[in-house]
């Protein structure tokens, strides 16, 4: 068949040309061509409507308190942290100590060692003597060390025996020995704020890791309600995108019937579609932010989407909510719940107890030693320790020891102008952080008033488009207005109902806002947490966890590397 057909002079012909020209016109195959893509899109919307699952926001906060890696991450650092808090406490715990050595020594006397023996002076000196040792060490909280102990050493040597026996020995004797001995630092190390100072750095850094952790699970939180907002936010543009679809496939249908009879032109028809086109466009972009919204919500509580493609599906929707505190009110709850202000606040004080201690370590270091114990002397170890209890052999000791650095103290200087300015680095951190509550709170309430503002609003013109929107639709069933007079006021309809949800939904986020920053909104969902909860949840982690292998890892297959060509 000619792609051009020869033309013809029969009258029959030409009119069946002519109707077939008609019926292929630009107009009806662009006509036809949406139709068919918003089957299609329709089709595909039923297909996924049909795999999502409904999700109430009680459920969603539900499933991220217990699910969300970045919580239980942070659950186990504040674990962690108190572990080595506990570790730290561990240095007043007593240690036991003990020992045992032998000596087998074989050596000639010179002659001043001859002469000290006198009589039982011998050409040479055996001595095979074993040391036992045990006692008990304290560390004091003024900063003392004080050990408690036994020593007994069993002598056994040649002096007294006879000349003839080169090898003889005279037989074994017990020298015991039971007392104390305490080291006490004066200046540097004495007292019980540089004995603890580790102890109250690690309780501090412990209370900094419980306030992180209230601050994962509030951002989580407020994260989580703010993504099932946009959720909503997202639905609601598909349905009423979906509507204004339903309202321009009508006007083009209407466009279509009333061409056939001749009350309408194809330029309105063509209008019509380009509307339809241009709706079509904007519900698929908005079917495209609900996905992306719901496998951000997914992906919160840690769960992938997979080739399953069961996307949750927001059925609540917000609500405006009143709120009677002030402005001071919301100040004064943030200085004492917000996480972040908190945290800085016990910077500051870790900060302040580490200069301290470093002052203390700038001092000399002077020490008191001293010492008590009671002598026995035997030849079995019973009557070697029974003269302790006759006191006749007493030994103590008393004394100072001295020692500070030649140079000034290099390492000890300069850790405390660091230490200076770690505490000036804190202070700062603090006022940022006032300065940001302060902006934080001012700026979700006029996010608040604004938004409830704008709501109130884009309901008035909704009201108003509707009305005018059904009075065109009728003018138009009798050609009164044209196609393109009644898709704009249908455009902006719909602009009107996104604006009012959008308006709502920024209204919550920017109340969420103000929850998070005056720190109450843990409390406001029943999430709120102490260190005897932490301490619950902690334990409930590790019973969850006690027969997985800390070494376990999934395994990732290992590929060759490409070929160079």
């Amino acid at each position: 068949m000619p792609l051009n057909p020869a033309p013809t002079n029969d009258p029959s012909a030409r009119q069946q040309i002519a109707s077939k020209k008609h019926l292929f016109s630009p107009s009806k195959c662009l006509g036809i061509t949406v139709l068919w893509a918003v089957l299609m899109s329709a089709c595909q919307a039923d297909d996924t409507i049909q795999q999502e699952s409904p999700l109430r926001l009680n459920d969603l906060r539900r499933m991220v308190l217990e699910q969300n890696d970045q919580i239980q991450m942070r659950l186990q650092d504040a674990e962690v942290s108190e572990r080595l808090h506990r570790a730290e406490k561990g240095i007043f715990e007593p240690q036991l100590v003990g020992g045992a050595e032998y000596f087998d020594t074989s050596r000639p006397n010179n002659r001043q060692q001859s002469a000290q023996l006198g009589f039982f002076a011998r050409p040479f000196y055996l001595e095979r003597n074993t040391l036992y040792n045990a006692g008990i060490e304290f560390l004091l909280g003024t900063g003392a060390k004080l050990r408690t102990g036994y020593m007994l050493r069993d002598l056994n040597n040649n002096v007294g025996a006879a000349e003839t026996t080169p090898g003889q020995l005279m037989g074994q004797q017990y020298e015991s020995f039971a007392g104390l001995n305490l080291t006490q630092p004066l200046l540097k190390n004495a007292g019980w704020g540089a004995t603890t100072a580790k102890i109250r750095l690690s309780a501090i850094s412990s209370k900094i890791a419980f306030h992180e952790y209230r601050r994962q699970i509030l951002l989580v939180l407020a994260s989580a309600e703010a993504a099932y907002w946009d959720l909503h936010l997202a639905q609601e543009q598909v349905r009423i995108g979906s509507d204004s679809l339903a309202t321009a496939q009508k006007i083009l249908k209407d466009n279509q019937a009333r061409l056939e009879v001749g009350k309408s032109s194809e330029l309105e028809v063509m209008q019509a579609q380009a509307g339809l086109a241009a709706r079509k466009a904007k519900l698929e972009q908005a079917q495209q932010t609900a996905f992306d919204y719901a496998s951000r919500i997914s992906s919160l509580y840690s769960r992938a989407i997979g080739n399953q493609n069961i996307l949750p599906r927001a059925v609540d929707a917000p609500e405006l909510i009143e709120d009677s505190s002030s402005k001071i009110e919301s100040y004064t709850q943030a200085f004492r719940k917000n996480p972040d202000y908190l945290i800085r606040a016990e910077q500051v004080k870790q900060e302040n107890l580490r200069v301290a201690y470093l002052k203390n370590q700038r001092l000399p270091q002077l020490d008191l030693k001293a010492s008590y114990g009671l002598n026995g002397l035997s030849s079995n170890v019973v009557q070697s320790m029974d003269d302790w209890a006759k006191r006749e052999y007493p030994a103590w000791s008393l004394g100072f020891e001295f020692r500070v650095p030649l140079g000034g103290g290099i390492k000890e200087r300069n850790e405390l102008e660091a230490g200076k300015l770690g505490k000036i680095r804190a202070l700062s951190a603090l006022k940022e952080a006032e300065v940001q509550v302060f902006n934080l709170v001012d700026t979700a309430l006029r996010k608040i008033q604004l938004h409830r503002s704008s709501l109130t609003n884009a309901r008035s013109v909704i009201g108003f488009h509707e009305k005018l929107l059904a009075a065109q639709m009728d003018r138009l069933a009798v050609g009164a207005v044209d196609s393109r007079m009644v898709l704009e006021t249908e455009e902006k309809l719909s602009e009107a109902r996104a604006t009012a949800v959008d308006s709502m939904v920024m209204e919550r986020k920017a109340r969420l806002e103000l929850e998070a920053v005056r720190g109450t909104l843990l409390l406001a969902r029943d999430a709120e947490v102490d260190l005897f909860e932490l301490r619950k949840r902690t334990e409930e982690f590790l019973r969850k966890n006690r027969d997985k292998k800390v070494d376990e890892a999934p395994a990732i297959p290992i590929t060759d590397p490409p070929k160079a060509p």
